[in-house]
């Protein structure tokens, strides 16, 4: 078994809801709908919690392994008829839910079943971010990847703690072999208010086939 840990992982996330444009920072406040906030902020003494159901979030996210000198895009990144902004995010369904009390909070939930992950040798995530296709449709054409694959993708966002989680079936592009990859990346933010620490794991499990 291959492992590749990753500890202090940087982390950017990116997510924008359908029909908008340009790149939105998901923050706790803008989980759901305004309506959806003021609903509940009107009746939160006793007031259910509300879940807003979304269909086709599109999300990029990127990931850092300073320590194996890695990273990875979580959007397609091969065959693209053209390479945009739009092109190069995974569709994903999400679920943003409001309760009553303070220490839950509002979360976002998101979960696809097949997302792209693509992993490259290297850390530098200048020609990435911010989004600029003079820079990161090079990158992605010409840098070749160690691994790609299809995988299960699912996030638990909130004001004061995120996770994320990938899981799937990888290829080594090299040779064609198969191998088995979990990531998983966790972010605590004291108090709600960012700057927290950041704990992930990458795997690439197995002998491959």
């Amino acid at each position: 078994m291959h492992s590749i840990d990753k500890r202090h992982l940087p982390l950017i996330f990116f997510i924008v809801l359908a029909g908008c444009s340009g790149d939105t920072q998901m923050t706790a406040a803008r989980l759901a709908p305004t309506r959806a906030n003021a609903d509940f902020t009107n009746n939160f003494v006793d007031h259910s919690p509300i879940i807003v159901r979304v269909a086709g979030i599109e999300v990029r996210v990127i990931t850092v392994d300073a320590d194996q000198g890695i990273l990875a895009i979580h959007g397609p990144v091969d065959n693209l008829p053209v390479c945009t902004d739009a092109s190069t995010r995974d569709a994903v369904d999400g679920q943003a839910v409001h309760t009553p009390s303070v220490a839950q909070g509002s979360r976002l939930l998101l979960k696809a079943a097949d997302t792209h992950v693509a992993i490259y040798a290297g850390t530098d995530i200048s020609a990435l971010f911010p989004f600029d296709p003079s820079k990161f449709c090079p990158f992605i054409q010409n840098t070749p990847t160690l691994y790609e694959g299809i995988v299960k993708y699912s996030v638990n966002l909130g004001s004061a703690s995120t996770s994320f989680r990938w899981e799937g079936d990888v290829t080594r592009s090299s040779d064609g072999l198969v191998f088995h990859y979990v990531e998983d990346q966790h972010t605590v933010a004291p108090g709600g208010v960012g700057g927290g620490a950041s704990r992930g794991t990458i795997k690439i499990q197995g002998m491959g086939q």
